[in-house]
C-alpha cells in the first residue's frame, strides 16, 4: 500500500519511484494480489496459502511496507526535517485517503444502505466512521444497513487497518531521526533484529494474555496495534530502510538470498522459522525484481495506481458482491467487474486527487525550505 516516497535523486516529494526500477508496477501488482486475496472471505472462496500463516494478500502488504521503508528512509535522507517529512507524507496519503471514504460514506454508503435517507445521516456511526477512516485509523469499519448480507458482513472498507501502521512506522521513523540515531545507519539493521526479536518473544510469551491483564488504556492501545502486526511489518519495513541507508545495489547475488526464505518458509514446521523466511523473500525478491533489468523498462509505469486500487478495491467488491448475490452473477463477472470498476476508481484517485495532491505538497515543501534558506542566511554570525 504505501511506498510514499522516491527513489534516490529524485526530487524532494516525487510521486513516483522514478528511474530504473520497477517499484510501481510491483506496488500495483501487490494492490491487485490484495483485491484477489479478498475473494477468501468477500466471496467464500477457498485460496492457496504459499506459506503457512500468510496468504497471498498478507505477502503483497509486506511488499508494500518493504519499498515503504526503502522510498521513505531516502526522503528522510534528503530532508530530515520532521516538518518537512510530515508535510510530504500528509500529501502523499490524505488526499487519495479523505476523498476515497468520502465515496465509501457518502457515494456508496447511501446507494447500498437498507435504511432511509434520514435513518442513515442520523446514526452516528455514519459520522464516526467517516472520520475516523478519514484520519487513517480505521477503527471503524461499519455503516448502518450497509452490506447486512454480505458473506463478510458489514466491513465496509476492511483494507484500510494497515495505513495505520504505516503511519506508525514514519512515526518511528521520524522521531528516530529527530533524535539523530538515523545519522548512524547500523541503527536500521539493529532496529530489525529486534524487532524480530521481539516478534518471537511476543509470541511465546503469551504477549495477548499479558495485554488483556494490563490497565484499559493499555489493553485498547494493541487491540488497535497488535504486536505481531507491528513487529512483522516493521521488520519489512526497517529492511527497506536498511537497503537505503547502506545503498544497496542489486544483484545475483540477491536470488539464494530469496530462495532461502522460500525454501525456509516452505519447508520448516516453525512459527519463527517460517516468519523469517518469508521477511527473507520479500526483501531480497521485492529488490531483485524491481532491478533486475529495469533499465529497459525506464521506470514504467510512470503513474502510481497502486494506492488508489488498495483503497477503493474493498468497498467496490463489496458493493459488486452484493449486487452479484440478487442478480444471480458468476464469481468470475463478479471479479472482473471488481477489477475494472477499481482500477477505473483509482485512475481517477490518481489523476485528480492523489498526483494534484503530492504537486501541492512539492510547492510547501519547496517555500518552506526557501524560506528557510533566507532565514540562514540572514542570521547573524
Amino acid at each position: 500500500m504505501a511506498a510514499l516516497g522516491a527513489s534516490r535523486g529524485a526530487a524532494v516529494i516525487a510521486p513516483t519511484a522514478q528511474g530504473a526500477n520497477r517499484f510501481n508496477l510491483l506496488r500495483l501488482a501487490a494492490a491487485v494480489a490484495v483485491l484477489l486475496s479478498h475473494g477468501e472471505f468477500l466471496y467464500r472462496l477457498t485460496m492457496a496459502v504459499p506459506f503457512a500463516g500468510h496468504s497471498v494478500g498478507s505477502l503483497a502488504v509486506y511488499c508494500f511496507f518493504f519499498i515503504s521503508g526503502y522510498l521513505v528512509c531516502q526522503s528522510w535522507e534528503r530532508e530530515p526535517h520532521l516538518g518537512l517529512f510530515w508535510a510530504k507524507r500528509v500529501a502523499r496519503i490524505f488526499p487519495g485517503l479523505i476523498v476515497a471514504t468520502a465515496f465509501s460514506v457518502f457515494v456508496l454508503g447511501w446507494a447500498m444502505t437498507q435504511l432511509s435517507t434520514q435513518q442513515y445521516w442520523s446514526d452516528a456511526r455514519t459520522w464516526i466512521n467517516f472520520f475516523n477512516n478519514a484520519l487513517g485509523l480505521a477503527f471503524m469499519q461499519v455503516l448502518p444497513g450497509v452490506f447486512e448480507n454480505n458473506p463478510f458482513a458489514r466491513s465496509v472498507n476492511g483494507s484500510l487497518w494497515t495505513i495505520r501502521y504505516e503511519l506508525l512506522m514514519y512515526v518511528l521513523l521520524s522521531l528516530a531521526g529527530v533524535a539523530g540515531w538515523t545519522r548512524r545507519r547500523w541503527v536500521y539493521p539493529v532496529a530489525a533484529l529486534l524487532m524480530a526479536v521481539s516478534w518471537q518473544w511476543a509470541r511465546v510469551a503469551g504477549w495477548n494474555d499479558y495485554v488483556d491483564a494490563g490497565p484499559r488504556w493499555f489493553k485498547a492501545f494493541f487491540h488497535w496495534f497488535q504486536w505481531s502486526d507491528v513487529s512483522g511489518f516493521g521488520v519489512v519495513f526497517l529492511l527497506g530502510c536498511t537497503f537505503a541507508a547502506y545503498r544497496v545495489r542489486s544483484g545475483a547475488w540477491l536470488l539464494p538470498v530469496a530462495g532461502m526464505g522460500g525454501v525456509l518458509a516452505l519447508a520448516t514446521p516453525f512459527a519463527w522459522s517460517v516468519q523469517l523466511g518469508v521477511w527473507m523473500l520479500v526483501a531480497a525478491g521485492i529488490f531483485w525484481a524491481a532491478h533486475a533489468g529495469a533499465g529497459r523498462s525506464k521506470g514504467w509505469p510512470r503513474e502510481d495506481l497502486s494506492y488508489g486500487v488498495y483503497i477503493y478495491a474493498f468497498p467496490i467488491q463489496q458493493a459488486v458482491t452484493e449486487i452479484g448475490l440478487q442478480r444471480g452473477w458468476s464469481l468470475a463477472a463478479c471479479l472482473a467487474v471488481s477489477l475494472v470498476s477499481t482500477l477505473v476508481m483509482a485512475a481517477f484517485s490518481w489523476f485528480c486527487i492523489e498526483k494534484p495532491g503530492v504537486r501541492y505538497g512539492r510547492r510547501v515543501v519547496e517555500q518552506w525550505s526557501r524560506r528557510r534558506s533566507l532565514r540562514v542566511q540572514s542570521a547573524p554570525v
